[in-house]
């Protein structure tokens, strides 16, 4: 791997980590100067990773303006929640056909690390890279969001559900837990995107 290559990797990889995180909220411009000095590179391979981010649809690109932590509406929310859903309950299908014995558990035994890691974990099990990628980059895409919402309704009733079903290996009840989980996530979608919102418009303000 070349110097450049190895650099555009550390940018994107610590970008899309700190995406991943929610640790940047809509509205936060990534300066380009700004990055490059943060990672100890030039600004071109920040440009780039910010552009494989922004073909990611995880940031934007404004044109003469720059690349910004993306805002989701209510209805991009819920429509992420309703690919999520479509992804996970084909994972659990995917599951149920090679697994021998559906009563082998996910190895979870709570939910200190939040519903993303077992949300990972049910995708994974389906042994489908595509389903895996596609789960992966909704989540990706709903991280804020999905901050925002456990801020807003506390912990959620569905995460420690699908903890239990996910233990026990029942994949028999996971694929209607999976559509509880996502359904509330719909539901939430107003609240959560007007959060946002307001948030955003801080963000602004304070520029």
């Amino acid at each position: 791997m070349s110097k450049r290559q190895a650099s555009f990797s550390r940018v994107y990889t610590s970008t899309k980590s700190q995406l991943r995180s929610a640790k940047l909220a809509p509205g936060t411009q990534l300066l380009v100067n700004e990055w490059a000095s943060l990672h100890g590179v030039s600004a071109t391979p920040v440009r780039e990773a910010l552009a494989k981010l922004a073909g990611e649809t995880l940031v934007e690109d404004r044109e003469r303006l720059g690349y910004f932590v993306l805002l989701l509406s209510s209805i991009e929310v819920a429509g992420l929640y309703e690919l999520l859903e479509l992804y996970l309950v084909r994972a659990v299908v995917h599951w149920k056909r090679n697994s021998r014995d559906n009563s082998s558990g996910l190895l979870v035994t709570d939910s200190d690390e939040g519903d993303t890691a077992i949300l990972v974990l049910i995708a994974r099990r389906s042994n489908n890279p595509l389903l895996i990628e596609e789960a992966q980059r909704c989540l990706d895409r709903l991280a804020f969001a999905r901050r925002q919402e456990a801020e807003i309704f506390g912990p959620s009733e569905q995460v420690a559900k699908l903890v239990e079903v996910c233990t026990r290996g029942n994949t028999e009840k996971l694929a209607g837990t999976v559509r509880s989980y996502c359904h509330a996530g719909r539901n939430r979608a107003d609240a959560v995107a007007h959060a946002m919102a307001a948030g955003y418009r801080e963000t602004i303000a304070r520029k």
